[in-house]
């Protein structure tokens, strides 16, 4: 290499534009990953074909530019991996990112000169903000010699704007910025030079690890530096590769970090069960690093040398061990759910919602089982079955709502009418139970043996009704793994 390339990162996370009201109109596909992953495959659609694609030239950030989808540089390639993904309509976010325009960079007159300096803000439909500044310096022996004062003062520039970087940011995102709080990174820098240069860098008092992968050399230090070395002259594209491979791992550092506050700080407890399911699905399919690094699905860094990098910047930074954290907070928060809401987000059944699934069921399954005589089972099942058809028809699903009666309460009336039908659909004698068995007063002894293994609830109805309600047991964990 004959120059010597930096770039500064400042990120903002946006997490609340998952459920915030003031997130700007043409912005709203990104609360929703399967609208978003929809927005981006209509757009990327027209632009293949040669149209004009969807316009958001609306959102402008003060003092860069209007923000644009970015189909330039590795843009398709990235996309043509998840096309399959989208079609199956999955909700993962894809990197093609929203970016403005890049513009000088004015910084102080400096004694090291300064071959090109821009700045240009971008939009990750991950939900990460990324104020980006390049600075490209000639290879010149005394800038080598002097490149940490120089970096010093870079860095000091970075910190001066950031209030006023994150205000334009807000400013962009959101109706009201002042109703949003959000903390922003510290300034990291990305440096790509050559092995010779690095060597003759001075690292005093810096705590250094060194990742590599074939003939590309990552050296962290201190979690905010990351020199990329070449040892032979690379080409634009595979640097740009690289570089998107350290800006999306400090992404998830900061995202994670930022769920992690805000799920502590109790914020899953004041939304609805709509912004909850969404704020869930956002952490399953775009905060997990071990799906980006992923064999299986999907391969959101096409090349093996960006996953094998990936995956060690990953180990580097704790990424794993971050999430894991969020994923047991998950976790326990879905076991503690109302039955109704876990049936509701697991209702989305897409290959995120699925896997965490199986991991709550697993949990569930540990739980000693009641005996139950095959009528118990049979049944049981009806009653599952009922509650299901009344989540996926109820209106009220994403409304925070006291209910009259628990979902899927019935009558005996309605029993004795409806469980031949669906016996006989499910392939079971319809003469499992009688229609004296069914009238008995005050319960079926079906109903009865569950209700005394708590898993059937019996309901007073309101004054002047003469039958009794029977619904599930919600509270039951056996009844809540049958629900979900």
């Amino acid at each position: 290499m004959n120059e010597i390339h930096l770039t500064f990162y400042q990120f903002i996370p946006l997490v609340e534009a998952v459920y915030s009201q003031e997130i700007r109109e043409q912005l709203k596909f990104l609360a929703n990953g399967l609208e978003t992953v929809r927005t981006i495959e209509r757009c990327f659609m027209k632009k293949k074909e040669g149209e004009k694609p969807e316009s958001i030239e609306k959102v402008f950030l003060p003092r860069y530019s209007n923000l644009k989808w970015s189909w330039y540089d590795d843009g398709y390639n990235y996309y043509r991996n998840y096309r399959e993904i989208a079609s199956r309509n999955q909700p993962i976010r894809p990197l093609v990112p929203l970016m403005t325009k890049s513009k000088k960079w004015k910084i102080p007159q400096t004694s090291t000169p300064i071959l090109t300096s821009t700045k240009k803000a971008e939009l990750s439909p991950i939900l990460i903000g990324r104020i980006i500044k390049k600075i490209v310096i000639e290879r010149k022996e005394k800038n080598v010699l002097n490149f940490f004062p120089f970096l010093k003062s870079l860095i000091q520039q970075c910190n001066k704007e950031k209030t006023n970087a994150k205000k334009s940011f807000l400013a962009a995102v959101f109706k009201d910025p002042e109703q949003i709080f959000v903390q922003d990174s510290d300034i990291i820098s990305f440096i790509e030079l050559n092995y010779d240069d690095y060597k003759k860098l001075e690292f005093s008092n810096q705590q250094i690890n060194r990742l590599y992968h074939s003939s590309i050399e990552l050296y962290v230090h201190d979690k905010k530096q990351v020199f990329a070395v070449y040892k032979e002259k690379k080409h634009k594209l595979l640097r740009k590769r690289v570089e998107k491979v350290v800006s999306l791992a400090f992404s998830l550092k900061f995202l994670i970090q930022r769920m992690l506050y805000k799920i502590d700080e109790g914020l899953l407890e004041t939304l609805g069960i709509k912004e909850v399911s969404e704020i869930l699905e956002f952490i399953i399919s775009s905060l997990n690093p071990e799906i980006y690094s992923s064999r299986e699905i999907p391969k959101l860094l096409p090349k093996h040398y960006q996953r094998m990098l990936f995956r060690k910047m990953s180990k580097e930074l704790n990424l794993r061990k971050y999430y894991s954290i969020i994923q047991e907070k998950i976790q326990k928060k879905i076991m503690d759910m109302p039955a109704y809401d876990a049936s509701y987000f697991f209702s989305r059944n897409n290959i995120f919602t699925n896997r965490l699934k199986d991991k709550v069921i697993l949990v569930l399954a540990e739980e000693p089982e009641p005996e139950l005589t095959e009528k118990d089972r049979l049944m049981l099942e009806f009653f599952v079955h009922q509650y299901k058809k009344e989540v996926e028809d109820d209106s009220l699903f994403c409304l925070k709502v006291s209910r009259k009666q628990i979902l899927g309460s019935m009558s005996r009336n309605f029993i004795r009418i409806n469980i031949k039908n669906w016996l006989e659909n499910k392939g079971y004698p319809i003469s499992t139970f009688t229609d004296n068995e069914l009238k008995k007063s005050p319960v079926p002894d079906v109903i009865g043996r569950l209700s005394t293994k708590d898993l059937i609830q019996i309901d007073e109805t309101e004054k002047g009704k003469t039958d009794l309600l029977l619904c599930l047991k919600e509270e039951n964990r056996f009844v809540k793994k049958l629900l979900i």
